[in-house]
């Protein structure tokens, strides 16, 4: 019995499972030291191509660098097909003038203080009716008080919202203040208005 390269003084040692695979003797063979170790080409091909794998993945894709102008100006769009001509603002009385030729007509409003008004006058209307509403966020003490006709005279009260036949052509004012009727809530607050 030939002596194992692994032998000492005679006796013999069984190599370990993974030396046992590379002490083989293989058709290509690397030596290290004074051992011979024994790997199969087809192995020799894969190992061959990590490094390749490894530097193919590692490579950083490039990166444009565009630059931004962090100083520009955002332009408002003018709004033009807005309905409100003017606010004026006289002692307890906002005045919304606003064009009804550009009905439906909606608005976010807010009134401030208990014994305020608030005027909408509706100019150029032509138009054989109005219907406007008004929707409240919260519980408030507001209504239609009233609707002055382009002759000077008035017509009311009214509640949250009006139904009123237009016979006349002219400027129309819908007049929103407390309802002294009711008690409750206070009329302060924001509120959206439809008119139609």
């Amino acid at each position: 019995m030939a002596l194992h390269p692994f032998s000492r003084f005679g006796q013999l040692y069984p190599p370990s499972a993974p030396a046992f695979f590379f002490l083989q003797k293989k058709k290509s063979s690397a030596q290290v030291g004074l051992l011979q170790f024994a790997v199969p080409k087809k192995s020799l091909k894969y190992l061959a191509m990590i490094p390749l794998f490894l530097i193919a993945c590692k490579k950083d894709p490039k990166i444009k660098e565009t630059e931004l102008d962090t100083l520009t100006a955002i332009k408002k769009p003018v709004d033009t097909l807005s309905p409100i001509l003017k606010t004026e603002k006289e002692s307890n009385q906002n005045i919304v003038t606003v064009d009804a030729s550009k009905m439906p007509i909606r608005l976010k409003l807010e009134i401030k203080n208990q014994d305020e008004q608030l005027i909408l006058r509706l100019e150029n209307l032509n138009q054989p009716k109005i219907k406007a509403y008004l929707k409240t966020n919260q519980p408030m003490n507001l209504r239609f008080n009233q609707i002055r006709l382009p002759d000077n005279t008035f017509d009311g009260p009214f509640g949250q919202s009006i139904e009123y036949e237009t016979r006349q052509k002219g400027e129309y004012w819908l007049i929103l203040s407390k309802n002294n009727v009711a008690s409750g809530e206070a009329p302060t607050g924001k509120f959206f208005i439809k008119i139609e």
